[in-house]
């Protein structure tokens, strides 16, 4: 089959081969979920897989919490953070340790990760600039974005490979030129792949919609918060998921952050000042 051929029902399909999140999250949810749960008891869930336990104590040690003092007991760590971060924190740990050793090609898997890590903190900065309500949340929504790119580089190596040679010789954006080969999207996989996970809709939808944001079912600012804050992580060209140029700014996007160019050196220099720190955290071994 050519890579003009492959169907996008044939990549939804294939979702069930990429790996599964590891078994201590869905245990870790479980217990989060459980009105009776314990942070103790959550800590000896991390805590039964060393690997995790290790990765997320660099995590909340990493620049992204600013920890007044180095934790060095999964316990604390979560007592420190607090119940809403910690959700995320152990997702996000969840998805990098899943992907971390998958061979991408053409992009490399530090690259693609630093990417959507400096997203994640660009999007959460820009909503601190914004005073919005659990402002942290759209780390964890800036983080996933991307991760339909993951999917597609996975598994369809060849038809990528073609994608990006059309968008090297500037036939299109990544994203444009990825409809025209499948017939859908990375934003249209990466959602349905979080919706196979039960990740919340508003995830799910900012994934769908970060190249589309004024579509009726996406307005959202999750949505606009992600479209800006990889608009300037591709500007600063931390990372990349396999775009060269840098996509066009919505301009309706940019005015529901109600920011102002002023504000942008600062959010510039938080994100790259705690993005190094915070990809070492993530894939250090």
């Amino acid at each position: 089959m050519s890579a003009s051929e492959i169907p996008k029902q044939q990549i939804l399909e294939r979702l069930g081969e990429l790996p599964s999140l590891p078994s201590v999250y869905h245990r870790a949810r479980e217990a989060m979920d459980d009105p009776n749960g314990s942070v103790e008891t959550l800590a000896q869930i991390i805590g039964s897989d060393p690997a995790m336990a290790s990765r997320l104590l660099r995590v909340a040690n990493s620049a992204l919490y600013g920890l007044p003092a180095k934790v060095d007991s999964v316990w604390r760590a979560l007592t420190i953070i607090g119940m809403g971060e910690t959700r995320s924190l152990i997702l996000s740990t969840a998805v990098v340790t899943a992907f971390r050793d998958m061979p991408l090609g053409a992009v490399s898997m530090r690259s693609f990760w630093e990417h959507s890590i400096a997203c994640g903190i660009a999007a959460r900065t820009l909503a601190r600039r914004m005073s919005l309500d659990n402002p942290e949340r759209l780390y964890l929504v800036g983080l996933l974005h991307d991760i339909g790119r993951l999917c597609l580089f996975i598994l369809e190596p060849a038809a990528m490979s073609t994608v990006l040679q059309a968008h090297r010789e500037r036939q299109g954006q990544l994203h444009e030129i990825e409809r025209q080969i499948f017939s859908t999207d990375h934003a249209e996989i990466g959602a349905a792949l979080l919706a196979r996970w039960s990740i919340p809709p508003a995830y799910c939808t900012a994934a769908q919609a970060h190249h589309d944001v004024m579509s009726p079912e996406s307005t959202t600012v999750e949505t606009a918060l992600t479209h800006v804050a990889d608009i300037i992580v591709n500007s600063l060209r931390i990372g990349t998921s396999g775009s060269r140029w840098v996509p066009v700014l919505d301009d309706t996007a940019w005015r529901m952050t109600r920011l102002a160019p002023s504000d942008l050196p600062d959010i510039v220099e938080t994100t790259i000042g705690t993005t190094r720190d915070v990809t070492s955290a993530f894939l250090e071994q």
